[in-house]
């Protein structure tokens, strides 16, 4: 009884504690529970009226609906040039990018477009004072405008394609003028272009003109898709080789007996967004990178049946792919292949 006795009053004299305990506690953290079920929830911030819910939402390439083709889709890229030279998409010289990244995207050879800035040069009466292609660099002699300009050409999205950048060959740079001089070159391109469409538009009505040709998109197993054309093979090859050309691909390899064209196609409907090359290799810029991008490469195989051809798409392992940049490969085809 003793021992029972001496239990209870221990433990009564814990739980007393432990309450004094909750009460030293509620004097260093007080209990704000009660303000909290009275506070009100704020109103909702105000969008600045030169601003909307509609602007903020990007719109994403890839996540835009409608069936608009290849074409349209490079139609609404800005192109400063369009306007007065009436420029093609697929070979249009383009400016692009703000300040420091602003430049001119220049379509076409890359030894064409580099005898073409120093031709821009002896036609604006500028001595080049030094000049390297493997590096891409120009430098000129000081102009009438007191002022030297250092421009530099590097591969674009494909080997059939340029970036221009202007800028001072001397210390103190001069984004206005260099500025004024992209443009000055912009314009000059754009004249060449509309004369070598001239030439073009002369040969082409020169030769015999193609009866329209049919090609379906088909489906196959496991979602696969192929291309029908309505024609017989060594016509769809020399055709196909031809589109490949005048849309800037960059063919790393063709074998006729295999019926391929192995190229390097930039889908522009990918939304990823590749890091930015250092200086060291943006000088290396005719670099081949099948390595760094193998997802970018593929195989175009045509195989002949009959009096048709039927067209399917391979990755860069030579392996059948039913990716979406597969399929929008083959509606670019079908919709060149249908002219």
């Amino acid at each position: 009884m003793n021992l029972k006795t001496i239990s209870a009053v221990t433990l009564t004299a814990i739980v007393l504690s432990g309450c004094g305990a909750f009460n030293a506690l509620d004097q260093v953290v007080p209990d704000n529970s009660k303000k909290y079920r009275k506070a009100e929830t704020m109103p909702p911030l105000d969008i600045p009226p030169d601003l909307s819910t509609a602007r903020i939402n990007d719109e994403i390439a890839g996540n835009q609906k409608g069936s608009a083709t290849y074409s349209e889709f490079e139609e609404a890229a800005t192109n400063p040039l369009a306007s007065k030279y009436n420029i093609t998409p697929e070979v249009k010289p383009s400016l692009s990018g703000e300040g420091s990244k602003r430049h001119l995207v220049i379509p076409g050879d890359r030894d064409v477009t580099w005898q073409r800035l120093l031709d821009f040069w002896s036609d604006k009466s500028i001595a080049v004072k030094r000049k390297d292609l493997r590096i891409g660099l120009m430098d000129t002699e000081i102009g009438s405008d007191d002022y030297a300009y250092r421009l530099r050409m590097e591969r674009g999205d494909t080997s059939k394609i340029a970036k221009v950048y202007v800028s001072a060959a001397g210390i103190d740079d001069n984004a206005q003028k260099n500025e004024a001089m992209l443009r000055q070159i912009a314009d000059y391109l754009g004249g060449l272009y509309q004369q070598d469409k001239v030439v073009e538009k002369e040969v082409e009505q020169s030769q015999p003109h193609e009866a329209t040709v049919s090609a379906v998109l088909i489906n196959e197993d496991n979602e696969q898709q192929a291309l029908l054309i309505s024609q017989d093979f060594p016509d769809v090859w020399n055709r196909t080789g031809r589109i490949l050309d005048s849309k800037g691909f960059a063919v790393e390899d063709q074998d006729r007996s295999r019926g391929i064209y192995f190229v390097h196609y930039l889908d522009p409907f990918n939304e990823a967004e590749k890091e930015e090359e250092g200086i060291l290799s943006k000088l290396a810029f005719w670099k081949d990178d099948e390595e760094k991008a193998p997802d970018e490469y593929y195989y175009i195989k045509l195989i002949s049946d009959a009096e048709k051809t039927k067209m399917i798409i391979l990755d860069a392992e030579e392996t059948r792919t039913s990716s979406d940049t597969a399929k929008r490969l083959l509606a670019l085809m079908q919709e060149q292949l249908s002219k």
